[in-house]
């Protein structure tokens, strides 16, 4: 799931704590877009003193509808990886809000600097913005989202009570450190390290993660990762990269290696579609789905469906997430069973 791998040390802001419920920017055109059975605007909203912009898609036949709520994955995330889904979802009853994540495209505020909270509030704040929408069913509003997105999503249910439904791809379940301990593990078996090398990464690897979630430690793993310099395992494992260069940098991301979603996953009863691939390297496939089952059924939940894909790669794709060039297809039978979930759930019918 590389969580880290492609962060930065920053220093963190102040928490932000309210929410504030957004402007509409333009009111929908109905012009070309209606002709293709759906209607966009480009609206703002507010996670509490952080300004967001995004799109806001409805379809083209009457209201009210049922809507999602894109969240991202890690790292700068706009919205216009969603925008295609909106659009297809439109064609499905749905309405979409797809978001600049903070800090990228139009919206403001700092995702280097922003917690998992944080995270989970600027989602909480766009169902906030949907609700005062009267083109949406302010009891029917859910989260799409792939990856990390699917921590954002279960943080974002101890905040908000109004989460009625989550699609989750190759996201959540197991922790972000099981997560991020999988990915390194990945990466080295794919560069094809030899077993010492691998084995001396991941030991300097367990060594950070634990002053990453406690600041104990720092100068035992600042003279680690000197050392490793120029090691064979070194360039899979950029630990200088990710080492915050503060306290108050370190504690707005010790919830990687701290946090455990369990607690709030064995609480949600709302209907859930997961999805993962069986060759997945950036997410514990296996571990997410028996995470996500136990806690759901702990929780009395009857209303989830989970599926493994097992020739399928991150998000669901046919090959190696990061490999480059054009991204890889889905594979057979995503969409199908993407749209067959939420089109009974726009009807009305049960989900599970």
């Amino acid at each position: 799931m590389s969580v880290l791998r492609l962060k930065r040390a920053a220093t963190m802001p102040t928490l932000v704590t309210s929410l504030v419920l957004a402007a509409l920017v333009a009111e929908p055109a109905r012009g070309a877009a209606a002709e293709k059975g759906f209607a966009a605007a480009e609206v703002e909203f507010h996670s509490g003193d952080v300004q967001l912009a995004g799109t806001l898609v409805l379809p083209s036949a009457p209201g009210p509808y049922p809507a999602i709520v894109f969240l991202h994955g890690s790292g700068p995330v706009t919205r216009d990886g969603a925008l295609p889904y909106a659009e297809r979802y439109a064609r499905l009853g749905f309405a979409s809000l797809a978001f600049d994540k903070r800090g990228t495209g139009q919206s403001g505020g700092a995702w280097t600097s922003a917690s998992l909270e944080d995270l989970a509030r600027d989602a909480v704040a766009a169902i906030e913005f949907l609700k005062g929408r009267p083109e949406v069913d302010g009891e029917r509003i859910g989260f799409w989202g792939v990856s990390q997105a699917g921590w954002v999503a279960t943080q974002a249910t101890e905040l908000s009570d109004d989460v009625a439904f989550m699609v989750i791809i190759s996201g959540g379940g197991a922790t972000p450190y099981e997560s991020e301990i999988f990915s390194y593990q990945s990466a080295f078996a794919h560069a094809e390290l030899a077993a010492e090398d691998r084995a001396a990464g991941l030991e300097l690897i367990e060594k950070y993660f634990p002053f990453l979630g406690t600041g104990v430690g720092r100068e035992e793993v600042e003279a680690g990762i000197a050392a490793a310099a120029g090691t064979p395992w070194f360039p899979y494992a950029r630990l200088d990269r990710i080492l915050p260069a503060s306290e108050e940098g370190r504690r707005i991301w010790s919830w990687v290696a701290n946090w455990d979603p369990r607690p709030l996953m064995e609480r949600m009863t709302q209907p859930i579609l997961i999805l993962f691939g069986g060759r997945d390297t950036e997410a514990p496939a296996a571990l997410s789905v028996e995470r996500w089952r136990e806690s759901l059924e702990q929780a009395g939940n009857q209303r989830f469906t989970i599926k493994l894909f097992p020739e399928a790669g991150h998000g669901i794709r046919l090959g190696h997430h990061g490999d480059g060039g054009e991204r890889p297809p889905f594979a057979e039978g995503y969409h199908e069973t993407m749209d067959t979930w939420l089109s009974a759930y726009a009807a009305g019918e049960p989900s599970g």
